[in-house]
């Protein structure tokens, strides 16, 4: 058996944050294992590893088999972006190398070449270690890795294994939580109690005093020794308060909180037609891209552009937003329109979430805090400027200023939405589409995405 093997690996770029800490994992020539994680975490570093291209800081990388590295292609134009992905995944399966190492193998894929890509993995005599965030590849794994806070955890099914395995551990985490809430409820009660007991103990020793029940000497050393007692109980009690108060903490901290809230509209949306267009021609120079086409899409539909790379879905994406002119026919839009790019262009990068949000969502300050809150960014959080957030803050601000407010776009424009989006984040992206119920136009080659938001109609643009 041919292998890799990490022992006791760390590695940071900077000597502060560590990208990997102590980590021991091996990888073997007949499993397909893909690693996953949020952007940042790691994920490409530890491919880097495997194919020696850097030094761990510490710990020792055993390289025990051949391999073959393709790194991330990135393109703007999903044709040659695609072609390129294409060539470079023969070269390697043509490299008979023991693992293949492939970083996001299916970026810029059309369907066709993803189903050769699948094919061809399948069928690879040597194992491959494959950073994806692509679902459908996911499915197809052996063993899952997921990178966070510098570990790494092993998942020994798909991604489906994994799903079910990481919400047995939120119910848990969640059953936890909640106990702990309800102990501490529970001790906070039993002081109360003591603190009421005691209070009514002193009343009645007043009275017994007024009275001469009792002299002022014994109450008083019969009060000392209640006090005593209680003070030991209660000290117990508040032992037992911090412990459970530091669980429910850890245990917060551990608890997704990633679920957002899409308000009701304030108006119907727009119900005929959004997008109408007839004999519409557009060419790039020489090569003609569409002749006489006609295209409608009527308000709250969910329509998909299928097609091969270069056959015109951004291209008809870019005409319906203005961006395109077409040299002949006609293109007609109705009601507001709004456009998701997948490189999440929209906010300006200076300005803060609720400064965009404000800007974006025509609202006043409150009304922008309000809808910030509802998409997660409470407090500081909503203080941050665009240019400082992550992927996945990124997409939650840009949801919240298109869709969070109660003037909501009759539809949605989406172009390759998941390209660049972490498995987190395109569960987020999910949940909002699931919330608004505007129409919806969507390329995208990432079927589980496609099914996922309820596409109710597919349309082939052929070349």
């Amino acid at each position: 058996m041919k292998f890799i093997s990490l022992s006791n690996v760390s590695f940071s770029y900077d000597s502060i944050n560590p990208i990997l800490d102590g980590v021991s994992v091996a990888f073997n020539d007949y499993d397909r294992v893909a690693i996953i994680g949020d952007n940042g975490s790691g994920k490409t570093t530890l491919l880097k590893l495997l194919a020696g291209v850097i030094e761990p800081d510490d710990g020792n990388v055993a390289i025990g088999a051949s391999v073959y590295m393709l790194n991330q292609i990135n393109a703007l134009d999903s044709k040659s972006g695609g072609e390129r992905q294409s060539a470079e995944l023969r070269r390697a399966f043509d490299s008979n190398a023991d693992i293949l190492l492939l970083d996001e193998p299916t970026n810029n894929l059309d369907t066709d070449a993803k189903a050769r890509f699948f094919q061809n993995l399948g069928v690879y005599h040597g194992g491959a270690v494959i950073v994806s965030h692509d679902r459908e590849l996911l499915q197809q794994m052996d063993k899952i890795i997921e990178i966070a806070n510098g570990r790494i955890r092993v998942y020994g099914g798909n991604y489906d294994f994994y799903v079910a395995t990481k919400n047995a551990e939120m119910a848990t985490l969640n059953a936890r939580y909640v106990t702990a809430t309800k102990e501490i409820g529970r001790l906070n009660n039993t002081i109360n109690i003591a603190q009421n007991t005691r209070q009514h103990h002193e009343a009645k020793q007043r009275k017994d005093i007024a009275t001469g029940k009792r002299s002022p000497i014994a109450a008083n050393a019969l009060k000392g020794k209640s006090q005593e007692t209680e003070a030991k109980k209660r000290t117990i009690i508040q032992k037992k308060l911090d412990t459970q108060f530091e669980l429910r903490q850890e245990l917060s901290a551990q608890m997704r909180d990633d679920k957002i809230k899409i308000p009701i509209p304030n108006k119907p949306f727009y119900s005929k037609e959004l997008v109408q267009i007839t004999n519409m021609g557009f060419a790039y120079g020489d090569k003609v891209i569409f002749d006489n086409f006609n295209f409608t899409v009527y308000g709250g539909r969910r329509v998909r552009l299928r097609g091969k790379n270069g056959a015109g879905k951004s291209t008809l994406l870019k005409i319906i937003c203005g961006n395109l002119e077409p040299e002949s026919g006609t293109v007609k839009t109705f009601g507001k329109i709004a456009y998701l790019n997948q490189d999440l262009t929209l906010l300006n990068p200076d300005k803060t979430i609720i400064e965009n949000i404000m800007d974006i969502a025509c609202v006043k300050k409150h009304e922008a805090h309000m809808i910030a809150a509802n998409f997660g960014f409470r407090g500081d959080a909503s203080a941050k400027t665009a240019g400082m957030l992550s992927g996945g803050e990124l997409l939650k601000a840009t949801l919240a200023a298109l869709i969070g407010g109660t003037e909501q776009p009759d539809m949605l424009i989406l172009d390759e939405p998941t390209n660049n989006l972490e498995i987190k984040s395109i569960a987020i992206l999910e949940d909002a589409l699931n919330q608004y119920r505007g129409a919806i136009l969507l390329v995208s080659h990432d079927e589980m995405f496609a099914r996922n938001i309820r596409v109710d109609k597919e349309i082939e643009i052929k070349s």
